[in-house]
């Protein structure tokens, strides 16, 4: 591991010259502070005060707090009695080096610890969490003045080491410019675990080359890959060289991998240092054989991957207890539920992706993250409601925010955390699946289950390809095998048809998304399907709250197919308002006399030729 230089000059330049006006004086009031925090009036700890024996390392703290306060990363006073406690620290120590990177971090920990020990100020912090077997699971993490070392001691590194980023052992992709979802925890990419050095510069090279044309899912779980290949190396060609990369020395890792991994990662692992090989060859930057040495009949063949939909069961019990989670929490799984969008793209929804057409019909707008693209889809107006109110509650809490659900410190709320939440929910209240499980619950379950409701209702595939995001129709066909014997043979029947409501007026199609599959999708999946007609309450919000009443409601839609219904029963209508006449039945006559009228008016519209 490259160690870091320091020099006065390079603190200046590095350091200290980023820091003016305020930032440059040794007492901080931060009740003045140009930047946004927690910090009350009232608050007895309020000023941070820089007064190490050291005047570099008193520099350099300086730094290291700017940083952490104007990244957003402190926002309240907890981390100014930190701060104190370490310059304390510092100054009881006999001698102190001219910078805090002159020492590795683990020293400093180790004198430190013994310090916080000496004084009884030294205790472990726990973190809650659900393990893979939905259990609740209490771990241990270390102090919180260890951590304020550790953040100081990392920013500082970062700071001197003025390399390029591809010639760290770890990058940081945002410093690469590399598009990445801020959902997720991890935002680096680390080689310490190649440990040949040859391997793993042309590692490093490699990935570089792959970052601009790949997502940074796939680089990093082909960088997985490879690591796993440096570590079989290390085992049997602890001296090995490039030239130790022979056919034979590949017919042992394939002995090798079913030992340490299932077969569906054994697959990605050859394949990734396949390509690896193939283009180390190609352009030269290990001395290997140019001609194939991993064959195909060698990569092993998982069982084909099955959709992981969410049972019916399972979502009721969820459904049932969803007033249990927070907002927004409880709002995201709605969401989740009906638009099967991917958790990086419901985590960064932008605040006004909520959009509306001239007929009142409601649409997220939002990027897909593997598309690349701006994305819109129709959404109900159950779920209009819902991103309606988390807006009002991110507007009125005041934040300089873009996202519809920022976390506390107006950032992107990450993937795990929305895990933890949900899962905890599932163990509280005992979600269990059909054998008596505990139901682990994953994100990209309500995306599967959407995949396969959409081929319940007949919606074509490669629509469903289009609407939930995916590259190819290898994706699509995992939900399409299920069901294909209710795929409906006539799309264009369903795009063609003109719509109608119970006036008879023809209701229209133009919206933000003019294309042939988007309406029909508008129109069909999002409505319930009558005997004769459509209902425009979306399946997602339940059962119709007046049944029997379709043809005095707003929400009725039909079309030409379902002509020869509304004819027979218009003549079963009259018919009872005869019956009504003679009897002298007010009540009846008044209720089907309207249903007659709007008969009327649809079967009339409908028989009339439309543009």
């Amino acid at each position: 591991m490259t160690r870091i230089t320091w020099s006065r000059e390079r603190q200046q330049q590095s350091l200290l010259g980023q820091l003016s006006g305020f930032w440059k004086g040794d007492i901080w009031d931060m009740r003045a502070s140009p930047l946004p925090t927690r910090f009350s009036p009232k608050t007895k700890q309020r000023r941070l005060r820089f007064d190490c024996k050291s005047a570099t390392i008193n520099g350099e703290l300086k730094y290291a707090c700017w940083k952490k306060f104007s990244d957003g990363d402190w926002r309240n006073t907890q981390e100014l009695g930190r701060v104190h406690r370490m310059v304390k620290w510092l100054n009881s120590l006999d001698a102190l080096p001219a910078s805090l990177t002159s020492r590795a971090l683990d020293e400093w920990r180790g004198l430190y610890t013994t310090y916080l020990r000496q004084r009884g100020m030294y205790h472990l912090g726990t973190t809650s969490r659900m393990d893979r077997e939905q259990r609740p699971c209490v771990t241990s993490r270390d102090s919180h003045y260890i951590s304020t070392l550790r953040q100081v001691h990392t920013t500082l590194e970062n700071a001197y080491d003025d390399r390029p980023e591809h010639e760290k052992d770890v990058w940081n992709l945002q410093r690469m410019a590399v598009p990445i979802s801020l959902s997720l925890s991890n935002v680096t990419l680390s080689f310490h675990r190649i440990q040949q050095p040859w391997l793993r510069k042309t590692v490093k090279t490699y990935i570089r080359y792959c970052l601009p044309i790949f997502a940074e899912g796939t680089c990093r779980t082909r960088l997985q890959s490879l690591t796993c290949f440096a570590e079989f190396l290390m085992q049997e060609r602890p001296t090995g060289t490039a030239k130790a990369i022979t056919r034979k020395l590949l017919i042992e890792y394939l002995s090798y991998l079913p030992t340490r991994v299932c077969i569906s990662v054994r697959k990605c692992h050859l394949l990734n240092l396949r390509n690896f090989l193939e283009t180390a060859a190609r352009e030269r930057w290990l001395p290997i054989p140019s001609e194939r040495m991993i064959f195909d009949e060698e990569i092993p063949r998982p069982p084909k991957p099955q959709p992981r939909y969410l049972p019916a069961a399972i979502l009721d019990q969820l459904n049932s207890h969803l007033g249990n989670l927070k907002a927004p929490w409880m709002q995201m799984v709605l969401i989740l539920q009906e638009c099967g969008m991917r958790i990086s793209e419901l985590l960064q929804l932008p605040l006004s992706c909520l959009t509306q057409d001239t007929r009142g019909t409601f649409y997220l707008q939002f990027l897909q993250g593997k598309m690349k693209r701006e994305h819109t889809i129709p959404v109900s107006q159950e779920i209009a409601r819902v991103v309606q109110e988390q807006q009002q509650v991110v507007r009125a809490a005041g934040n300089a925010t873009t996202l519809l659900f920022p976390s506390s410190k107006g950032r992107v709320i990450k993937q795990q955390s929305f895990s933890q939440r949900i899962n905890r929910l599932a163990f509280d209240h005992q979600i269990r699946d059909a054998n008596g499980k505990l139901f682990r619950f994953q994100s990209h379950q309500f995306r599967h289950t959407v995949g396969t409701r959409m081929i319940n209702l007949g919606v074509p595939h490669h629509f469903i390809q289009r609407y939930l995001g995916h590259l190819g129709p290898e994706m699509t066909s995992r939900y399409a095998h299920i069901h294909d014997a209710t795929m409906r043979d006539k799309l264009s029947e369903y795009l063609q048809g003109t719509l109608v409501d119970v006036t008879g007026k023809v209701v229209p199609d133009e919206g933000p998304l003019d294309t042939g599959d988007l309406r029909w999708f508008t129109r069909n999946v999002l409505a319930q399907a009558l005997p004769n007609g459509y209902c425009a309450i979306p399946v997602i919000a339940g059962p119709c709250p007046h049944p029997n009443a379709c043809l005095n409601c707003a929400h009725f839609r039909t079309d030409a197919s379902f002509l020869d219904v509304h004819k027979a029963e218009l003549r079963d209508t009259e018919r009872v308002i005869t019956k009504a006449n003679a009897n002298g039945w007010t009540r009846q006559i008044e209720m089907n006399e309207r249903k007659r009228n709007n008969l009327v008016n649809i079967v009339t519209s409908l028989e009339r030729p439309h543009a």
